[in-house]
């Protein structure tokens, strides 16, 4: 792949620096360079970096996997699970990628269709996660179908729904399973549901997951978010439909940054450290 134009969304202006260093890097190599004030209309470019952690990455996928532009994501925050190189070592991970030894991810988007009453429908994209979860600590019943078919409702403090790659985010810590991220599914993920017999699904990610709150009270409200970024309220009548998005994300990455390397190095799996 020649990289002939790159874009650079920067989260914060402590990093404006490393921001300048990887202009001044690529410039260098003929190559153009933007640097981004926002992620609203993002020019049509042949990659685009993240500099941030990884709810910057995250932004950066939304935007750019209905264009199909590539993301490299530098870690400069905490976790950097999804993250194509750290902070310390961009230049040279970029280096790389100019030489064309590095691998494309491809990995699966979520796409809500959100219906309210009296209200437009709705339309977004989650890389991680949809999560309906009661808007006050009060458990309430939340009633799913799977395509035509009628699922046991749900009742307590709501679900998560993740693709295969935020099965390491929220869903794990509520006590989901980890996938792989190129198994094509979806994870179902009950937070704390008042039941002993309610636990994590596993579904095709070809069909069609439709939820829709059943609230006690006129004033009860669910909240449904997004990647834990764009956060919607939900009145009795609201329904929620999630499907795989026909987009996916292409994430620049390295031999030596496998999946289960990953998972040992940020998530201590597999760690015999007690």
């Amino acid at each position: 792949m020649n990289f002939k134009h790159a874009c650079i969304f920067v989260n914060k202006a402590i990093y404006q620096s490393l921001a300048q260093q990887v202009t001044t890097f690529l410039h260098t190599h003929n190559i153009k360079v933007d640097i981004l004030p926002s992620l609203e209309n993002v020019p049509q470019t042949d990659l685009l970096i993240s500099l941030g952690g990884d709810g910057t990455i995250l932004k950066c996928v939304r935007t750019a996997a209905p264009k199909g532009i590539p993301v490299f994501a530098i870690n400069c925050g905490t976790l950097g699970f999804l993250a194509s190189c750290e902070k310390e070592n961009a230049l040279g991970a970029l280096q790389h990628v100019i030489d064309g030894k590095f691998l494309i991810h491809s990995r699966t988007l979520l796409e809500a269709r959100i219906f309210r009453p009296g209200e437009p429908e709705m339309t977004s994209l989650a890389f991680n996660d949809c999560v309906l979860h009661a808007a006050t600590p009060r458990a309430f019943i939340l009633q799913a179908q799977w395509n035509q078919t009628e699922v046991p409702s749900y009742y307590g403090d709501g679900v998560v729904v993740a693709t295969p790659t935020g099965s390491t985010a929220y869903s794990l810590a509520a006590g989901g399973p980890i996938v792989e991220p190129s198994v094509d599914v979806l994870v179902v993920t009950p937070i704390c549901p008042h039941s002993l017999h309610q636990r994590p699904l596993v579904l095709p990610a070809g069909g069609k997951l439709t939820l829709t709150p059943s609230l006690k009270y006129d004033e009860d409200r669910v909240l449904l978010s997004l990647d834990g970024q764009t956060n919607l309220s939900l009145a009795s009548g609201a329904r929620v439909e999630i499907t795989r998005s026909r987009h996916t994300a292409q994430l620049i990455g390295f031999p030596h940054r496998d999946f289960f390397t990953n998972l040992h190095r940020k998530l201590s799996w597999g760690s015999l450290e007690c």
